[in-house]
């Protein structure tokens, strides 16, 4: 991930919109004065950012029920009447199982458990979570587009709400640690929450403050590095601790390396490279589970004897906390040595985790813009490769005796397929031009199939203006191809010269689908014949010439394998015989109606599936002497 002096500019759409959302939501709940009102920003913010119709946050009682305590959209009598037992609908799963969840269609669902009745069945849910603890949930629905439309929430969607629930465990912490209880019925349950004395409740307050420093940071900077480092600095400064490092995990090597670091040897950090299950860090990173250490060495060792890595210890204390986000860990936060010698606490932990989410936020947007930018550059190239493309397609020229017209369709943004044909010297009576014909099919697809077709147009016509044997151009052609194409690539191709004074097509079928000729009036389809291997497996392949007699009347058609090939929704290839079909049908219609009548055939047959392979045809009509 490579660091940009202005990242600002390059941040995607859905980073954006996540740092954005999580920006407004640190800065209101930094002016919070109860947790009422803590909550209260959370949900109009979320409901602004994501276009949230509806939204309630809902708090667990002392009693394992959830209730509405704040919502916007709802009626108010299914606000005072809604009451979840855990484990019941929705809400009641969520707040059991403590995992956030994207439904897709969640309409029956929630109609079962508040019998309200909603526009759109895609719906977020996350839990509000405290030291493990669900203290309640989040739920949005109803997600208004442009011009009122309805739309699906996302995966972006999805981590704003779960970053935001976590602050909102935060700052209702710091808050109840200040003797203020959340405002309405429910009263957010004191078990597992151990009473902090003031050193605590300071440090949970700066945590919030080093929150919004992160988030700033991760706004206006596109670099990883720097965010990191604030993140760790800040820890470390927070939870009064000498040592730290982010490590983050390489999931094709399967293993971690450091990424960032405080109060180490340079040489080791650069050296350190965990394997998953390896050590504290490596087993944190396999379990996802947080570890709260009292002897460090020990446990990273296993065993009581100590070898030399344990004198990297200054004391046994140290927190190690998996940087996870939608439940994938990303790496781990590790803090090593307190300044006072004493143990890091249940406190010291829980703030560790309230970081590290927001630091697994940061990688998580880094790779977000990672992604959005390779993407852009790969579009950009598929884009050049089309219009290159676009421009290497022949114009029809003026034969007499010929209606001619050739399309090519890729099923990417640039494909393999090749067709070319254009006008060669006057036959006989010295008026009458030739007609070269070719088409081409580069196995795959994509810029690097593009590249070899355009390579091979290149060839193609430098050699015809060399030599007009068909035999000697392909071979040439061939031992090109080959010495240049990787290994496994190669490409098929028909070329071929028609003479509609002699009433005679002279070809190379270098392994190209066999081109179709109809004769007059529909009696029957001709198939030329193969007269060699495709383009560029074996060098110095000999070709041979074959010829075709052709007449007035007469409708030559060329294709690549992606007409017969194309397949339906029950897997059924289109096949050759359909093609011979469509030619009879259509052979006294000209040869612009022809192409556009068999491509239409050729989608009808596959849909709704997207067609898998470029689609080229070139038609060709021999025309009777007394036509213009």
């Amino acid at each position: 991930m490579s660091s940009t002096t202005d990242g600002s500019d390059l941040i995607g759409p859905e980073s954006r919109s996540i740092l954005n959302g999580l920006e407004r939501v640190t800065s209101l709940l930094l002016d919070a004065r109860s947790s009422r009102g803590a909550l209260e920003r959370i949900g109009l913010v979320l409901s602004d950012v994501l276009k949230a119709e509806r939204w309630s946050i809902m708090l667990k009682t002392e009693l394992d029920v959830i209730r509405i305590s704040l919502a916007k959209g709802l009626p108010t009598e299914v606000v005072e009447r809604t009451e979840v037992k855990l484990g019941e609908g929705i809400s009641g799963r969520v707040a059991q199982d403590a995992t956030p969840m994207l439904y897709r269609n969640v309409e029956y669902e929630l109609g079962m458990t508040s019998g309200a009745r909603y526009a759109s069945p895609s719906a977020i849910s996350v839990p509000i979570i405290l030291r493990g603890n669900v203290l309640g949930v989040i739920n949005l629905s109803e997600k208004r587009l442009a011009e009122g439309a309805v739309g699906d929430f996302n995966e972006a969607d999805l981590t704003l709400a779960v970053i935001a629930a976590n602050q909102a465990a935060l700052i209702i912490e710091v808050l109840r640690q200040h003797g203020q209880e959340p405002e309405g019925r429910q009263r957010i349950p004191l078990s597992q929450t151990p009473g902090g004395d003031g050193q605590d409740v300071r440090v949970q307050a700066s945590a919030f403050g080093l929150l919004s420093r992160v988030t700033d940071l991760m706004t206006v900077s596109g670099d990883l590095d720097q965010v990191l480092i604030a993140a760790l600095n800040g820890a470390c400064e927070l939870l009064g601790a000498t040592r730290g490092s982010v490590m983050l995990c390489d999931t094709s090597e399967r293993r971690m390396r450091i990424r960032a670091n405080i109060g180490m040897d340079p040489e080791l950090a650069e050296r350190i490279c965990i394997e998953i299950g390896e050590g504290i860090a490596g087993r944190v990173l396999q379990s996802g589970e947080a570890l709260l250490l009292t002897n460090a060495p020990q446990t990273r060792l296993g065993t009581r004897s100590e070898d030399s890595q344990s004198r990297h210890y200054r004391n046994h204390t140290a927190l190690c906390v998996p940087l996870s986000i939608h439940r994938r860990v990303l790496g781990v936060l590790n803090l090593n040595d307190r300044r006072d010698r004493r143990d890091f606490s249940d406190n010291d932990l829980y703030i560790a985790r309230v970081i590290a989410n927001q630091a697994a936020l940061a990688i998580s947007a880094a790779q977000l813009l990672k992604e959005s930018i390779e993407a852009a550059k790969m579009q950009h190239l598929m884009d050049v490769a089309q219009d290159i493309q676009a421009n290497l397609l022949p114009t029809r020229p003026r034969i007499a005796g010929l209606d001619i017209d050739g399309c090519s369709e890729p099923c990417a943004s640039a494909g393999g397929d090749y067709i070319d044909y254009f006008a060669g010297p006057a036959g006989r009576d010295g008026k009458t031009e030739q007609l070269f014909v070719a088409c081409g099919d580069v196995s795959g697809h994509g810029v690097g199939a593009a590249l070899i077709m355009a390579t091979g147009r290149a060839f193609l016509r430098a050699l015809l203006r060399q030599d007009r044997d068909l035999a000697s151009v392909v071979f040439e052609m061939n031992n090109l191809i080959e010495a240049d194409v990787p290994t496994g690539q190669f490409m098929t191709l028909f070329v071929g010269i028609l003479d509609p004074l002699r009433g005679c097509l002279r070809y190379v079928s270098a392994g190209h689908d066999p081109a179709l000729l109809c004769r007059k009036g529909g009696r029957e389809v001709v198939e030329t014949v193969s007269t060699g291997l495709p383009l560029g497996i074996f060098p110095d392949q000999a070709y041979f010439v074959s010829e075709l007699a052709v007449a007035p009347g007469d409708v030559l058609l060329l294709s690549t394998d992606g007409i017969a090939e194309a397949r339906n929704i029950n897997e059924e290839f289109y096949g050759r015989a359909r093609l011979h079909s469509d030619l009879l049908a259509l052979s006294q219609q000209d040869a612009t109606e022809i192409l556009a009548r068999i491509r239409t055939r050729v989608r009808d047959f596959a849909y709704p599936k997207a067609l898998d392979d470029d689609m080229s045809l070139i038609a060709i009509r021999v025309l009777p002497p007394d036509s213009t």
